[in-house]
């Protein structure tokens, strides 16, 4: 162990000794390095305060991480709330929208099987079918007349039944008075013969004279009776003769508005062909204006163009349209099912010829990046790449149609590359070339072959660059079709079909690599497609159409009108040739009663005597006729019914029929409308859904968020808990120790006042060991020091005996107050002493100095700078300026400029200090009782 450094040989020489006596006993010396910076051990006193202290830090520290934690939960929980609450208000707008959805779903089946049912009547709609109908309506409407005929006759028999009832009845009583009367005229009679007789004897002229006379006003009734069924029969031959006369004006009227119902109907007839030829025309215009076919057909057309434009442009016009032998001598057998010319989707609408210009545009800043020309446009090439692309949603896989051609037939031989997807294709196609990037990162040499070595790459590099790559396990054929520096006649086409699910418009770039001709620059191609979507929309022509359509449609509206109203002429003439029929069966009925009547007139006359018998006979054979004229009348009405609902049938029919067309178009809109509702309402539940499940993840994350602060906190609170215990394990130490100390205090106090004397036998029992305590004195041991982040570090230290206990230092200690008593003091000495400048004195070091004027060692607890001066603490209220004091002995970590070198006074003192604690521990370790007095 290295002493300390005095300037004085002498007094080290003397030190050295009694060090070396104790065979280096427990006195501490410092250990100085170059830098002047001594290192000692801290005492177990200031070990146990730095455990308190530290204790109380950790406590406090443990007491903030709870407060925080409660806080951090808090939080959480208040900002889970949003997320909870909007999770739970978005469930409710996805279970909305998905019962919009079913609801929409619903609605758009009704509407589907409305469309079947439009679909089904559309196609029975022919002319032949109304018709037929036309004329099963005009049958059931006679039969209609019939059956109300049959009514009327059956109530008219019921009545003449029920009448012919009460005549009977009428007769049965009129019959039994007439028996009563013939029996009284019979008893008249033959009181009257008997009065005749007697008359006759008597001579009784005058009552023979009044019987002649009720005789003959008899037979007067009954030839006026006759007088007025004769004058009846005159009248109703009379009508009988007008009748016939209506029915044949009406029957001839009847046959002319037949008539016009034919010519109505052919007149519908020829209305519904002026509208289809209307409706074709139209669609024949919309079809050239708007397709492919027609872009080519006008500029093959135009004779103002070159012929090598027009001849590229009609065999374009050959391709798309699929004509035999369109190009190399080869027929396309799949061409004209699978381009829908000039439909939306199809790569042959104009929509998807201007985006294909795109294309083109987006193809060349790649190739200007390459130093590469820009190559021309063929109409030819585009014809075959519209092939190829509407190909993919034709066939049923998503492959080149030339690899397929065992299958589907021969295609036109040229370069071919196709994309699909929601991407540009040419994005798509030069993506390749990361699978060349990725190959030369594990392949460094391989860079000379990147196709970007040469700048513009030239093609010669690039057959170079593509052999190289031919034998490798990467795929760049689009990649490096895109840059090939020779491409000419080149075609880009697309389509938006849906080829499958995910999987939607098909674009193909195709290169014409046999057979070359002529083509064009961008530019002119551009102008070409622009100007020809400018001027052959044709729009005037397409709106004078659609007005022939209005208008044609109209005209048929009105002819049917006309058939309607024809129909309603021969139904009301039908009607009243009925009436007349009727009439004239009642006419011909009623002579028929008339004549019928005469007859009974006489016959009624004849028989008077056997009226009453036929009389009750013909009761109840009409009451017979009655129940059955009832039950007939109920029959006829009952088929009337049913006769009835048959015609309102057929014009339900004839309705449907007549309006086939329209209402299909109302069930079609409707079926769109509601296939419209239900993507909208099936694309709301997606929507929805979406953000309900980013809501959910928002909501987990603030859940766990809860938790994770919930679980931190009972962490914080068990280490609080466990700080705190440790806190006080560390007091109790601390207390225990003081407590100890204090009394070793009072020993120290009184062994001072009795000075130790020599024993002739050692005494050992003041020998330290290893284990004493270190009021006791003990030997060097580890120390260990945390450091800011908590973790601990072990330095060997040493202790220091000194003659004096260590004074407790309060926090309530003031430099100022002391410093201002200690000025007081120390100005009074006039002796004048080295500084020692302390740089970094920590909490846990001390420095054991001599006053000035004082050869007793005084341990310092601590150091201040005031205004530029130093003052070393050396009890609980007092501090003395550094140059008061000279450092002897040094424990713990202190950093010092130089020790004090201010000349022989100063340097024996120090000598003498260190001395008197050199010998104070060699008696300590010796053994000699220090209780008995010793000068």
């Amino acid at each position: 162990m290295k002493g300390l450094k005095y300037t004085s040989l002498a007094v080290a020489a003397l030190t050295a000794t009694l060090l070396a006596s104790t065979n280096n006993s427990k006195v501490q010396a410092a250990t100085v390095d170059k830098n002047n910076t001594v290192t000692v051990a801290k005492s177990d006193k200031e070990k146990l305060q730095d455990a308190v202290n530290q204790a109380k830090n950790s406590v406090n520290n443990a007491q903030a991480s709870v407060d925080s934690k409660k806080s951090a939960l808090t939080d959480a929980q208040a900002q889970s709330k949003a997320p909870n609450d909007a999770c739970d208000a978005q469930q409710a707008k996805v279970n909305d929208s998905q019962k919009n959805l079913a609801d929409k779903q619903a609605i758009a089946k009704q509407a589907q099987d409305k469309l079947d049912s439009a679909s089904a009547v559309s196609k029975q709609a022919t002319s032949e079918n109304i018709q037929n109908t036309q004329k099963n309506i005009a049958a059931q409407q006679n039969a209609i007349q019939a059956a109300k005929q049959n009514v009327s006759d059956a109530n008219a028999d019921l009545s003449t039944a029920q009448s012919q009832l009460a005549t009977a009845k009428q007769k049965q009583a009129d019959a039994q008075n007439l028996v009563n009367s013939k029996e009284a005229a019979k008893k008249t009679a033959d009181n009257n013969v008997a009065s005749a007789e007697a008359a006759v004897k008597n001579s009784g002229l005058d009552e023979a004279k009044q019987n002649v006379q009720n005789v003959q006003n008899a037979l007067k009734e009954i030839k006026k009776t006759n007088a007025d069924n004769e004058s009846v029969l005159s009248k109703n031959q009379a009508s009988l003769a007008e009748n016939n006369q209506t029915i044949a004006t009406v029957n001839n009227n009847l046959a002319m508005a037949n008539k016009a119902l034919v010519d109505a109907q052919n007149n519908v007839n020829a209305k519904q062909k002026a509208l289809a030829d209307a409706q074709k025309a139209l669609k024949d215009l919309q079809d050239q204006a708007s397709g492919a076919a027609g872009f080519f057909k006008a500029i093959a057309d135009n004779k103002d163009n070159s012929e090598s434009l027009r001849e590229d442009a009609q065999t374009a016009y050959n391709i798309i349209t699929g004509q035999p032998n369109a190009y190399q001598n080869i027929t396309v057998e799949w061409a004209k099912e699978a381009v829908k010319l000039g439909q939306e989707n199809d790569s042959t609408s104009l929509s998807n010829i201007e985006k294909a210009l795109g294309y083109y545009q987006h193809w060349m800043t790649y190739r200007d990046k390459y130093g590469l020309r820009h190559p021309s446009i063929s109409l030819t090439a585009v014809a075959i790449a519209m092939l190829s692309s509407d190909f993919q949603h034709y066939s049923d896989e998503f492959n080149h149609p030339s690899l397929l051609t065992s299958k589907y037939g021969p295609l036109y031989i040229d370069e071919e590359d196709i994309s699909a997807g929601e991407v540009n294709p040419i994005d798509n196609w030069m993506s390749e070339k990361d699978d060349i990037d990725k190959y030369i990162e594990g392949h460094p040499d391989a860079a000379a072959y990147s196709f970007e070595s040469t700048h513009p790459l030239t093609q010669d590099e690039w057959e170079k660059d593509v052999d190289f790559w031919n034998d490798k396990p990467v795929y760049i054929g689009h990649y490096a079709s895109m840059i090939k520096p020779d491409a000419n006649y080149v075609g880009l086409a697309g389509n938006e079909y849906e080829i499958q699910p995910m999987m939607n418009n098909t674009d193909s770039m195709d290169e014409i690599i046999f057979n070359p001709i002529n083509g064009i620059d961008f530019n002119s191609y551009q102008n070409l497609v622009r100007s020809y979507l400018k001027d052959v929309k044709q729009e005037d022509k397409i709106n004078i159409l659609k007005a022939n359509v209005v208008t044609a449609n109209q005209n048929l509206v009105v002819a049917q009108n006309a058939v309607k109203s024809a129909q309603n002429n021969v139904q009301s003439l039908q009607a009243n040739l009925a009436e007349l029929n009727n009439g004239f069966t009642k006419i011909n009925k009623a002579i028929s009663d008339t004549q019928a009547a005469q007859a009974r007139v006489a016959e009624t006359i004849a028989q008077a005597q056997n009226v009453l018998s036929e009389a009750t006979a013909a009761v109840k054979a009409s009451q017979a006729k009655v129940d059955a004229a009832q039950n007939d009348v109920q029959a006829k009405d009952n088929n009337l019914k049913s006769v009835q609902a048959a015609l309102d049938s057929l014009n339900q029919t004839l309705n449907n029929l007549e309006n086939a067309q329209s209402n299909l178009s109302a069930a079609q809109t409707a079926l769109n409308k509601a296939n419209d509702d239900a993507t909208a309402a099936n694309k709301a539940v997606k929507a929805q859904q979406l953000i309900l499940d980013t809501l959910k993840e928002s909501k987990s994350k603030a859940d766990a968020q809860v938790t994770n602060a919930s679980e931190e906190l009972k962490k914080a609170e068990a280490e609080l808990a466990a700080e705190q215990s440790k806190l006080k394990d560390a007091k109790a130490i601390l207390d225990a120790f003081n407590k100890k100390e204090t009394e070793n205090s009072h020993k120290e106090t009184s062994n001072a006042e009795n000075p130790v004397k020599p024993t002739n036998k050692p005494d050992t029992s003041h020998v330290v060991k290893p284990s004493d305590k270190a009021d006791e004195g003990s030997t060097v041991k580890p120390t260990e020091k945390t450091d800011s982040n908590g973790k601990a570090s072990t330095t060997n230290s040493s202790e220091t005996t000194t003659t004096t206990p260590e004074p407790d230092v309060k926090d309530s200690d003031t430099v100022e107050g002391n410093v201002k008593s200690d000025l007081k003091t120390d100005n009074k000495s006039e002796e004048k002493s080295s500084t020692v400048k302390i740089v970094d004195n920590s909490d846990s070091s001390a420095v054991s100095v001599v006053l000035t004027g004082s050869n007793t060692p005084v341990k310092t607890f601590g150091e201040k700078t005031v205004n530029g001066t130093t003052y070393y603490k050396v009890s609980a209220n007092r501090w003395v300026k550094a140059d008061k004091a000279h450092v002897i002995v040094v424990t713990g970590n202190v950093t010092t400029n130089k020790f004090p070198q201010t000349g022989a006074k100063n340097e024996l003192i120090a000598a003498l200090s260190g001395l008197a604690v050199a010998g104070t521990t060699l008696v300590s370790y010796l053994g000699i009782n220090r209780k008995k007095k010793n000068n």
